[in-house]
């Protein structure tokens, strides 16, 4: 500004260089109020980023003790499992194979539903309704009973046990 007002001649070019000098000042206490705007901005967002940073140890800290405590479950649910296939293998070689055979052969193709209550006089693997003499021999309990309509080995449960 003091090398243009060096060169001013007119009154005209006084003024327009005051002008000038006014927006530039303007200007000038615009950028400082954004600067102290955006330095309380980047100070508010230090403190969040804090807190962030915090909570994430509090949730990190909380992660590392629920996998803990998943593995030692893993690790429990594995003993018993072991435990379980060791039992049910001493099981396995105590029954008849010729049974087992038959047990496995339905197996395949029923899965999990091998053997299935007789329940209100029907197969509860199909729910189709059983004739009179297969279901009498169900509750006698003599031999295996299969289902005449799906193939699956029926039993029947004791009124207690369908009731709890």
């Amino acid at each position: 500004m003091a090398k243009k007002s060096a060169i001013v001649k007119t009154a005209r070019e006084v003024k327009a260089l005051q002008l000038e000098e006014e927006i530039a000042k303007e200007q000038i206490d615009f950028a400082n109020e954004e600067i102290e705007r955006l330095d309380k901005f980047i100070q508010s967002q230090g403190e969040i980023i804090k807190e962030d940073k915090e909570k994430l140890e509090i949730a990190s800290k909380k992660v590392e003790e629920i996998n803990e405590s998943i593995s030692q479950e893993l690790a429990d649910i594995e003993k018993e499992k072991e435990e379980v296939y060791t039992s049910k293998q001493n099981l396995v070689s105590k029954v008849d194979k010729k049974i087992l055979t038959f047990y496995e052969r339905i197996k395949r193709w029923a899965g999990n539903t091998t053997v299935v209550p007789v329940k209100k006089q029907a197969c509860y693997g199909c729910f189709m309704k059983i004739n009179d003499k297969v279901y009498s021999a169900v509750i006698k309990q003599e031999e295996i009973v299969t289902c005449p309509h799906c193939g699956r080995i029926l039993y029947k449960e004791k009124e207690q046990e369908a009731q709890a």
